[in-house]
């Protein structure tokens, strides 16, 4: 009964994904994918990523690129690779909301809750840039080894099954943080599970040794690897720790209300970096008033809580001390977001009455596809992307290059110089806009144009 009940999930989330996706299938690759995959040798053959390993950085994630591009199935490859690891990670949504459903005092009333949150998920916008956008598997891929581990971990739990636990658990962890560094949070999303499924401190931190020995084996492998080592002297060089924390609570903010209102979804925000928390009192009292609200609901409302509090061990800690260069990516919902899906199904489900629940199930899951569809449209081409982002963020000098690229490649000369124009005006010192510029004036003085320009 079980595995049919799992079978009839996993179609309907299937088709779910399929009819969001579909269209994402004919699209190019964008923006970071050349950088990162088109023109890197070292994703391109098995040789090149073995020498790679001492250089570079998210082995496992340049393993899924390197397998791609051997197949020679073109970028349609990639974007299926990108659709089954999200497919993938709506199904584990599925099976996690089960475990968390069984230990709650409303469990009979929830069995719908799973599948409509793992629908939710599937189909939601702001997962487009996860699926849709190639260099997003990052954060997908990422996610679908997190939570492995964590349901393998909740597994080994309940059939005492040691292998699971102190072997199984701590390798997925690995294989997480070899995809994205932001894996490092997993522990204490374990220690947080176990504390809101009635776990005890002290018995749980018995079980997740493995798990913190692997967290501080790697944090030694970034210290003393240079590629890490780089990175995060460069992020640490980037702002006070109260600026931080101040931009942080700005995207914070701003990812809240991209997963509420999904309709200015922007591959590119524009948010500004802050340097003292009186600059972010707005997103500082949501803050506060969602912490006191994740304490209040603890007991009764225990789905709620954890919402809470997985979102915000998410999105805030990590970047307190190694900031963002982008402020703030739809991307970062993709892992933070699953346990709000199952507490908003919770909710509606206690609240509404049978009909109002399901008309209210329905009206989400035809709007979110509807917008999923049209963002992925966004994505067809280079330049719908950038068209799309500079409506949203007008005042970026970097959209503006990049969309001067966009039409330079699509011999669209005259638009082309007129972005890196207006990028130049916002950004004098933006020598990528200035020498995209010089290279269109110079050869448009010959009647030549080579294209020889940098995004």
């Amino acid at each position: 009964m079980r595995e049919r009940t799992n079978f009839v999930a996993l179609a309907w989330l299937t088709l779910a994904v399929l009819v969001c996706y579909a269209n994402s299938l004919s699209g190019e690759f964008q923006f970071d994918d050349y950088n990162v995959i088109v023109n890197n040798p070292r994703v391109q053959t098995w040789p090149s990523w073995l020498e790679g390993l001492t250089l570079g950085i998210r082995p496992l994630l340049k393993i899924s690129y390197t397998i791609n591009w051997i197949m020679n199935t073109g970028v349609i490859g990639f974007h299926l690779t990108n659709m089954l690891i999200h497919l993938a990670n709506t199904f584990l949504v599925f099976l996690l909301a089960k475990e968390f459903i069984r230990s709650q005092w409303h469990a009979e009333n929830l069995l719908n809750a799973p599948i409509i949150a793992a629908l939710l998920f599937a189909v939601h916008p702001i997962q487009t840039e996860a699926v849709t956008y190639i260099c997003g598997r990052s954060s997908s891929l990422m996610t679908f080894f997190y939570l492995s581990g964590l349901l393998t971990y909740i597994n080994g739990r309940v059939q005492h099954n040691t292998i699971k636990i102190y072997f199984v658990t701590p390798v997925l962890f690995i294989a997480a943080l070899s995809v994205k560094e932001t894996a490092v949070t997993f522990p204490f999303a374990l220690l947080l599970w176990e504390y809101v499924c009635g776990g005890k401190w002290q018995p749980s931190m018995r079980q997740l040794w493995p798990s913190w020995l692997v967290l501080l084996v790697s944090g030694l492998v970034f210290i003393f690897s240079q590629s890490y080592a780089t990175q995060m002297a460069r992020s640490l060089e980037f702002n006070s720790l109260q600026g931080n924390a101040a931009t942080q609570l700005e995207a914070f903010a701003y990812l809240l209300k991209q997963w509420m209102i999904p309709i200015t979804l922007n591959i590119d925000t524009d948010l500004k970096l802050q340097h003292d928390l009186s600059d972010s009192t707005q997103p500082l009292i949501i803050f506060i008033l969602l912490f006191c609200l994740m304490l209040l609901c603890w007991r009764r409302r225990p789905w709620v809580s954890f919402a809470i509090a997985w979102v915000m061990l998410q999105l805030i800690p990590l970047h307190l001390f190694l900031p963002r260069l982008d402020i703030a990516n739809d991307r970062q919902m993709y892992l933070a977001g699953w346990p709000i899906f199952l507490s908003l199904v919770i909710e509606l489900t206690l609240l509404l009455n049978q009909r109002a629940f399901r008309i209210a199930v329905v009206v989400m899951l035809a709007t979110y596809s509807s917008i999923t569809v049209l963002r992925n449209r966004d994505f067809a081409t280079e330049i719908a992307l950038w068209e799309d982002t500079v409506k949203k963020s007008p005042h970026k000098a970097r959209v503006h290059n990049n969309l001067g690229y966009a039409y330079l490649m699509s011999h669209r000369t005259i638009e082309a110089r007129r972005e890196f124009i207006t990028a130049l005006q916002m950004d004098p010192n933006m020598y990528k806009a200035r020498y995209n510029l010089y290279r269109v004036d110079d050869e448009l003085s010959d009647g030549l144009l080579k294209h020889e320009s940098v995004r």
